[in-house]
């Protein structure tokens, strides 16, 4: 089945929904050529028999696929969109009680949890372990020290970087960040291959540049509570390791607010005006 724009457009619809792959494929098809014997069905989406015959049940299940009487045919066809729509409002519905019900879940499992462990080391692998490890910075309580070296962007994606940055907002961080050149030539080539600035309130990360001479930032770090993060992406190598430990971590903060006394404003990288000029 070739992918048009719309196409394209309902896949990732239906799959928000959270159907599978092969039960998008089959959907559109269905959607596509009308209603359809088993044969036409296994021809046109390309999908084997055995499996069709699978998954014909389960979205007969769900409501998105109905069976049409036939003489001496099996024949299928999809549901209109009324059923799609009923789907979109209980998915509404099951995110509104999630949102409601949260703040009393995240009580009762306070109540429940046992306490991290004091001494830990994680290791994290992926752009989705870092993802974790950045979301894992909202647990800071005081001052979050940070060294910078590549936008978040850079491997964390546009929208999640700008939901972190919401909740950094609401939550009222302060921030103490140094960066080195590293970073100064990677916001160059950034916006000199044409990518756009990140986007999000960022006057109040309050950020310094340390000269070479001093120290070079090569690796994006967070400091905060007992915890050290090491964030490392290069190519296709990307993985992170958080330290939970109480004496690593008040030694690296010492080490950072020496440092802060001794860096400077930069006006050309301040993070007014969504941090950059």
């Amino acid at each position: 089945m070739k992918a048009s724009i719309p196409t394209n457009l309902a896949q990732d619809f239906l799959e928000k929904l959270g159907f599978s792959p092969e039960e998008i494929k089959l959907y559109l098809t269905l959607a596509q050529s009308g209603q359809a014997t088993l044969l036409a069905t296994a021809r046109n989406s390309g999908i084997e028999r055995t499996k069709l015959y699978r998954l014909i049940e389960d979205l007969k299940e769900k409501g998105i696929i109905e069976e049409v009487p036939q003489f001496k045919r099996k024949t299928i066809k999809a549901a209109d969109l009324s059923t799609i729509e009923l789907l979109v409002k209980e998915k509404e519905r099951q995110a509104k009680f999630l949102t409601t019900t949260y703040p009393s879940f995240a009580e009762s499992l306070k109540d429940i949890s046992k306490p991290f462990p004091g001494n830990n080391v994680i290791y994290y692998k992926g752009k989705e372990g870092m993802r974790q490890m950045a979301w894992h910075i909202l647990r800071c309580k005081g001052l979050f020290r940070t060294y910078s070296y590549c936008f978040w962007n850079d491997i964390l994606g546009d929208a999640f970087v700008l939901k972190l940055n919401q909740e950094l907002v609401e939550r009222k961080f302060q921030v103490h960040d140094l960066y080195s050149d590293e970073y100064i030539k990677f916001k160059k080539n950034w916006l000199k291959n044409g990518k756009r600035r990140p986007e999000g309130n960022w006057a109040f990360w309050d950020s310094r540049y340390l000269p070479e001479k001093l120290v070079t930032v090569h690796l994006n770090i967070d400091i905060y509570n007992d915890v050290v993060a090491y964030y490392y992406w290069e190519g296709e190598e990307i993985f992170g390791v958080e330290i939970y430990n109480e004496r690593v971590a008040n030694i690296q903060k010492q080490i950072h607010d020496v440092l802060w006394k001794m860096s400077k404003k930069k006006p050309h990288i301040m993070w007014t005006d969504h941090g950059l000029k």
